[in-house]
């Protein structure tokens, strides 16, 4: 029969001084070298925070909750400069939680006796140590914390359950039971991936039972008998956390009007509930990215405890096969640290990536720290074995420089980590040109954009306590988009009627209609009215576009910071994009589009073809804009439909819906001028001209038809008809200067 030897799993002080020493340095290097300022995948949630927009999603309840008591304290400037340090101290505390895990985990497997030497009692330490050290290395890791992020949060609590756990397995007691019991269900209420935690625990709790009853090990000091758990009370303990966290965060995305910006019904919420944790499971990874995560992450770990065992035991050595695969899922688990450029391909390219969740790799990482702590702690007895003779107090030369060779090289990885200038250069691009478009927006409360970087816009702007609400020209028809774009605008207005149909249609009618309508507002897309109806173009800047309040050096100031920041987005190296996280590639790219739009209005093609050469994002931008264009119009009635294509001056669409308007209603003008310039556009002068008619049946005093109909009978030779219709036109409209030049030309080819 095998000895067997009572596990020593109690943690000294010892351990506890080791996770403070390595949260601390973890705190430090994360503190001083992470990229300052938010990243833009943050900008949504901390806008959810700021009370500047309403939330679209449940989750993350329980982090809003405490980051909107964060900002009702502090500020919005405060409160997003806090969000750093949280960030960090967090991440201390997470390296810190993998190092009692691991340390905890090892002392499970590493048996010791008493006849042992004082350094083979440091073993589990010191690559509980290395473990820590591959955690705070990790490029995952160090992608959440640079500021405090539901994703930061749902790592805590998962080490902090694990913690719990194995603390309850070594030491017992009910008081660690049911709060660990609590805080699975909490985190269940906040990702589904926690609905793993309970069979993973139950899996661990009866394979080290088994051992205990096959003789493997003594029993733990508090190990319980499988029959003697509080099955039920902890069932309905977990289910008690759960709905009460649910519950939660259900009621508080109903206070921050969630709800009601959805269009949802009280209801409907649960319901919602459910499908948000399935679309957090199809949008963590794709299919293939399941299959290489769970092999570079899960994987390697259930190989490596399935084996560790095993590898200790005192009466046979560890096989050479079994060797070979402890160094394969060594080398596996290494991997997953993202570490070595050749294998992060599948971690954070955007457009490639198979896994995308920033919470899912950091488990990974975890996964794989642990395996390194097995693996070393495995050679390391081998080493043992081989190169200490008996009775030796010191290691042979291998273990002695093993785990400082481990330790130096993981800091050489976690230095690699750090974000290069680049990606500090990048973000500090993105802040600059953000704060420039609202010091080029003083006095202006309303902006039309191509949705881009509304929310950061719109952060900024409150940081420095003003009001800027930033309108989406490319909005698309989801109610809460619809919620998004009516702030600010009283309901039953004119202006709430006319951004209830599309923030096209509220330009249109301020540039077009209402007088003085644009003196509050500055523009960044929406340049085609003025061309389409020949005016003056508003006067732009850098970065925006005014009709008033806006001079001629004060233009010029804003097309030089601009001009500035293009000559450093053009400075960047080519492999400082992969060093940054994909929404600051973004949100870098979005910048150089709106320069490169500007300055070709200024005719600076030069800079703009640069900027355009050096972009590859714009082109994968440009395809979001057309996608989200062909949804906006697939979800519409075909009046609506007809109404936003004229709005765009879309007439390819215009014709599409018309069409189904006609079969209802042959006269309608609308539908008849959307075919009538579609036509036109196609060089169809006979079918242009049917339809064109037809308008005038309804509206016979319209000057856009009138003028089209002049048109087309001046290429004709109907002069007398073109000039009498530019007239016509021209008495309903006198200030139009395309009108007057249809008639000039109408007039100069009369014989």
């Amino acid at each position: 029969m095998r000895d067997t030897v009572t596990i020593r799993s109690r943690l000294d002080g010892r351990d506890w001084l080791i996770a403070l020493i390595a949260g601390l340095a973890s705190f430090a290097a994360f503190s001083c070298f992470s990229v300052p300022g938010l990243d833009p995948s943050q900008w949504g949630e901390v806008s959810v925070a700021a009370r500047l927009r309403p939330p679209q999603y449940i989750f993350p309840g329980l982090w809003r909750i405490l980051a909107v008591g964060l900002f009702s304290a502090l500020g919005i400037a405060r409160a997003v400069s806090s969000l750093a340090w949280i960030g960090a101290a967090v991440g201390g505390v997470i390296v810190a939680l993998s190092y009692l895990v691991a340390r905890q985990m090892l002392s499970f497997l590493v048996r010791f006796s008493d006849e042992q030497p004082v350094w083979t009692k440091l073993i589990a330490p010191m690559f509980a140590m290395v473990a820590a050290l591959f955690v705070a290395a990790a490029d995952p890791v160090w992608r959440i914390v640079q500021t405090f992020s539901p994703e930061e949060l749902r790592l805590l609590m998962l080490l902090g359950a694990v913690y719990l756990y194995l603390r309850w397995f070594s030491l017992g007691g009910d008081w660690r039971l049911y709060p660990l019991v609590a805080l699975v269900g909490v985190m269940a209420a906040e990702t589904p991936f926690a609905f793993v935690l309970p069979p993973l625990f139950i899996a661990g709790y009866f394979g080290l039972w088994r051992h205990v009853m096959d003789g493997s090990f003594a029993a733990p000091d508090a190990l319980p008998n499988p029959d003697q758990l509080p099955r039920w009370r902890m069932f309905f303990l977990f289910l008690g956390a759960l709905g009460a966290a649910v519950w939660l965060n259900s009621w508080f995305f109903t206070v921050l009007g969630g709800l009601d910006a959805n269009g949802w019904r009280s209801s409907d919420i649960y319901f919602r509930y459910g499908a948000g944790y399935w679309h957090t499971l199809a949008d963590a990874s794709t299919l293939a990215g399941w299959a290489l995560g769970l092999g570079f992450g899960l994987f390697p770990l259930v190989v490596a405890l399935r084996l560790f065992p095993s590898t200790l035991r005192d009466d046979m050595p560890m096989r050479f096969q079994r060797g070979v695969i402890m160094v394969f899922v060594g080398f596996l688990a290494v991997m997953q640290s993202g570490a070595f450029p050749a294998a992060r391909f599948w971690a954070f390219m955007k457009d490639t990536v198979a896994v995308s969740s920033g919470f899912l790799l950091s488990f990974y990482v975890i996964c794989s720290a642990l395996t390194i702590a097995l693996v070393g702690s495995a050679f390391a007895f081998e080493c043992r074995r081989v190169y200490l003779p008996d009775g030796a107090k010191k290691p042979g030369p291998m273990l002695r420089h093993l785990v400082p060779a481990i330790a130096i090289g993981l800091l050489a990885l976690a230095f690699l980590h750090v974000p290069r200038q680049a990606a500090c250069e990048m973000k500090r691009i993105v802040r600059d040109a953000l704060d420039e478009t609202v010091r080029e927006c003083e006095g202006v409360k309303w902006l039309f954009t191509d949705g881009r970087l509304d929310e950061g816009v719109e952060l900024v702007a409150a940081s420095c306590g003003k009001s800027l609400t930033t309108l989406n020209m490319m909005c698309g028809p989801s109610r809460w988009a619809q919620s998004v774009r009516e702030r600010g605008f009283e309901p039953g207005g004119i202006d709430y009627d006319n951004v209830t149909i599309g923030v096209p249609m509220l330009l249109r009618v301020w540039a077009g209609e209402k007088p003085g309508g644009m003196d509050e507002a500055a523009i960044q897309l929406g340049f085609e009215f003025w061309k389409r109806e020949g005016k003056t173009p508003p006067k732009a800047s850098g970065f925006v576009a005014r009709t008033t309040g806006l001079g001629d050096e004060e233009a010029a100031r804003g097309v030089a910071v601009a001009n500035e920041i293009a000559k450093r987005i053009l400075a960047l190296d080519a492999s400082a994009y992969a060093s940054a996280s994909p929404s600051l590639v973004d949100a870098l790219s979005s910048v150089s589009w709106r320069i490169s739009r500007f300055a070709r209005m200024r005719n600076d093609e030069s800079l703009a073809d640069s900027l355009d050469k050096t972009n590859t994002a714009l082109k994968r931008m440009l395809s979001i804009i057309e996608y989200e264009r062909q949804r906006t119009f697939m979800q519409m009635t075909p009046r609506e439909g007809l109404q936003l294509a004229l709005r765009r001056a879309d007439f390819v669409e215009a014709r599409r819906y018309a069409a189904a308007v006609l079969r209802s209603d042959e006269d309608d003008p609308e539908a008849n001028f959307g075919m009538g310039m579609s036509y036109l556009k196609e060089g169809d002068m006979n079918d242009a001209e049917f339809y064109l008619k037809r308008c005038l049946k309804r509206r016979p005093d319209e000057p856009a038809v009138l003028n089209n109909l002049s048109i087309i009978c001046r290429k004709a030779k109907r002069y007398d008809e073109a000039v009498e219709l530019a007239e016509h036109a021209l008495k309903m409209l006198p200030n139009s200067p395309e009108i007057q030049q249809t008639l000039k030309d109408a007039q100069e080819r009369k014989p």
